[in-house]
């Protein structure tokens, strides 16, 4: 259904006579020259006690259907947008045209605003002028779609829910998006970071590494530094190199989680966090040359292997002639500090680490129904940081840098 929604005015004369004829001739145009191109199926007028007339006389010019909205106070832009939008939202399923020839120019004003909102076209009633009016006769329509006003305020939303890590949100404002002539790019801008914080660096990488040339609404030098961090971490994981790979997840897993915290979501922060613990004691394990779950060979055990499965007898599955064992965190770090490893004897004695980690387990995302509180989740992340910094090494500061999302700049 075609739906024209219009404002409508007082016509203008030294005298009463005068005016009446403007009036008419302002009806004569928008029956001759709006209503008849555009054929609508539906009218709906905004009027106030002043231009009622004008209403009126449309009304009784037309075998449309027409609505009339009163509008109490046509200097009040506020009250005109809000009145406005609200009935043309009533009608936004529909193709919309907006004339918003007529009226004060506060009307005009938020006639032309409500219609950004609503994906409306704009009708506005041109021609020779005489006077300030437009001569009866000489009326000429022009229409257009306000897109880049809308991509403006659209583009706005998308770098707000962006630089908020909303990916999501993000990326469906942007699919809006009309004459943004880099929408394409944007969008897989936006997912190649979806992707990523979904720890699924593989896509992320190639969709970045297909775009990142001609992107220029991010810092170009801080999307080549996570091109960078991601071409290492998908390398050295084909390569074999666990332990290297498991150290940039570690980085990773710290930053998902600081994103977390940015935007309140503390129990997930959290729940991320604990998961980097792990991470470091499986780092640990690997450099003792156990994986986790710790497997053995009974035809092929050490003596170091016999004291494991001894210390850790009631966690043994054995399955043939393999022996697996696994092994909880607290387990872990006391398995490795038995072995003398410096750093899991620092974290099992630390009664600070400890206590953080079992509010995650009284958490609803682990095993009870106590909301983490932003506090917890800051201090434990912070306190966490040192032990990050001591097992990454060398290449910690700048690959946190590296790994860090851009911020979207105001797109234009």
């Amino acid at each position: 259904m075609r739906v024209l929604i219009s404002t409508t005015g007082t016509g203008v004369g030294s005298d009463e006579e005068e005016r009446r004829k403007r009036l008419e001739e302002m009806v004569n145009g928008f029956v001759e020259k709006v209503v008849k191109t555009f054929r609508p199926d539906r009218i709906v007028l905004f009027y106030t006690n002043e231009t009622k007339e004008m209403a009126e006389l449309i009304k009784s010019n037309v075998d449309i259907n027409v609505d009339e909205v009163k509008i109490a106070d046509a200097d009040d832009f506020n009250l005109c947008f809000e009145t406005m939008l609200k009935v043309m939202k009533n009608y936004s399923t529909h193709e919309l045209f907006v004339n918003y020839t007529y009226g004060t120019k506060t009307m005009s004003s938020a006639m032309a605003s409500c219609a950004v909102f609503v994906n409306a076209h704009l009708i506005c009633v041109t021609g020779e002028r005489r006077g300030g009016l437009v001569r009866s006769g000489l009326e000429k329509v022009s229409i257009f779609d306000p897109y880049r006003f809308r991509d403006t305020i659209t583009l706005e939303r998308v770098a707000r829910f962006f630089n908020t890590h909303n990916f999501d949100a993000s990326i469906s404002e942007a699919q809006n998006l009309k004459a943004f002539d880099r929408k394409e790019d944007l969008i897989k801008f936006l997912t190649a970071y979806k992707m990523w914080d979904m720890f699924k660096h593989e896509e992320a990488f190639r969709m970045l590494r297909e775009y990142w040339k001609s992107i220029d609404f991010a810092d170009k030098n801080d999307v080549k530094n996570n091109l960078d961090f991601l071409g290492r971490l998908i390398d050295k994981k084909k390569k074999g190199d666990i332990v290297e790979a498991y150290k940039m997840k570690l980085l990773d897993l710290m930053e998902n989680a600081k994103r977390r915290i940015e935007v309140g979501f503390y129990d997930d922060a959290v729940a991320r966090l604990y998961r980097a613990t792990e991470l470091i004691s499986q780092i640990l394990l690997k450099l003792e040359g156990y994986d986790d779950p710790i497997v053995l060979n009974v035809n092929d055990m050490s003596e170091k292997d016999w004291k494991i499965v001894e210390k850790f007898e009631k966690f043994v599955e054995r399955k043939d002639d393999k022996i697996e064992l696994k092994l909880g965190l607290m387990n872990k770090l006391e398995l490795l500090s038995e072995f003398g490893v410096d750093l899991a004897i620092k974290m099992r004695d630390d009664s600070k680490l400890k206590d953080l980690l079992r509010r995650r387990n009284e958490s609803i995302l682990a095993h009870g129904f106590k909301p983490i509180l932003e506090d917890d989740a800051k201090r434990l992340y912070e306190h966490l940081l040192s032990y990050v910094k001591e097992i990454y090494g060398r290449y910690y500061e700048k690959d946190f840098e590296r790994c860090r999302f851009p911020k979207l700049e105001v797109l234009r």
